[in-house]
């Protein structure tokens, strides 16, 4: 059996029993995500592929073990990020959590009732995207990868913000959900290049404000552009001139015009491109699409 060193890391939040049973599967190195609902077997997914495991359906209380060995035994300490519906984990990984969302003056304060959780497992991949870069004629440019959830996004923003730092360019990385570097001790625990300077836990418009006045990035990297806030961030980079790479949530250059949201972020001006990321049967597809012409129409 070939064992998997980030999904053994991140299967330590499971309870002893069933951690013993998932290290012992076959496919540990294809599976990307572990779902777990209440009432159901385990499942994974690779590929966008779901599929149930032959085990025991899980308890509720199973599942709130599973958040509370995942936050330490201190969710509370977690406040913050299960407002938004996760926990990261060491290593970079995410445990989405679902279930009745406890709100307060018309926002979400938390989760309860713990209904189902996403285990997403976080790998460094060396070759993905190979051949993509982010300079070329001696300059950067800024980019937006694209697909739906679940392709690689953050797997390839992680290489192309470590090939451009290997490079010789200082790149900022605005790493709100702790993911793309994923801080321990102040060190990444993924490779993002030899000139990359990191800021994680913050809104990405408060961290992109810190790069841009303390360490002179030629490069900013955001991973997920999902909110007003996180256009704001881009817009201050296009204000002071630097460089962005980010991600967004579109099948293509249409669908992502079609959302109101990244018809802002286009208004920019600040993209020049976009990387598209598909799947062609079980092997992701890069294609590379201009997109400042079309923008500026």
């Amino acid at each position: 059996m070939k064992t998997d060193k980030a999904f053994q890391q991140a299967a330590e939040c499971m309870p002893p029993l069933l951690r013993m049973q998932l290290e012992g599967m076959e496919e540990q190195t294809e599976i990307e995500e572990l779902r777990l609902r209440a009432g159901r077997p385990p499942g994974v997914k690779a590929a966008l592929e779901e599929r149930v495991l032959d085990l025991e359906p899980l308890s509720a209380e199973t599942l709130r073990d599973i958040l509370s060995r995942a936050a330490r035994f201190s969710v509370h300490s977690y406040a913050e990020s299960l407002r938004y519906g996760y926990i990261t984990l060491a290593g970079g990984h995410r445990l989405g959590v679902c279930g009745t969302a406890v709100v307060e003056n018309g926002e979400v304060s938390g989760i309860r009732n713990i209904s189902s959780l996403n285990l997403r497992v976080a790998r460094q991949i060396r070759d993905a995207g190979e051949g993509l870069e982010l300079v070329s004629d001696g300059r950067l440019h800024s980019t937006l990868l694209i697909s739906p959830p679940g392709l690689g996004k953050t797997t390839l923003l992680r290489e192309l913000i470590r090939r451009t730092s290997d490079a010789g360019w200082t790149v900022g990385v605005a790493d709100e959900r702790c993911e793309i570097a994923a801080l321990s001790e102040g060190v990444p625990q993924f490779d993002v290049g030899r000139c990359t300077d990191v800021i994680e836990g913050c809104s990405k418009q408060q961290a992109a404000l810190m790069l841009l006045k303390t360490m002179s990035p030629a490069l900013i990297a955001l991973d997920e552009i999902t909110s007003p806030g996180d256009v704001q961030a881009v817009g201050l980079c296009a204000h002071c001139g630097v460089s962005v790479v980010a991600s967004a949530h579109a099948k293509d250059l249409e669908d992502l015009r079609r959302r109101a949201l990244y018809r802002e972020l286009l208004a920019l001006h600040l993209f020049e491109r976009v990387i598209i990321v598909s799947l062609d049967g079980e092997k992701r597809t890069y294609h590379v699409e201009d997109i400042k012409e079309e923008s500026e129409c």
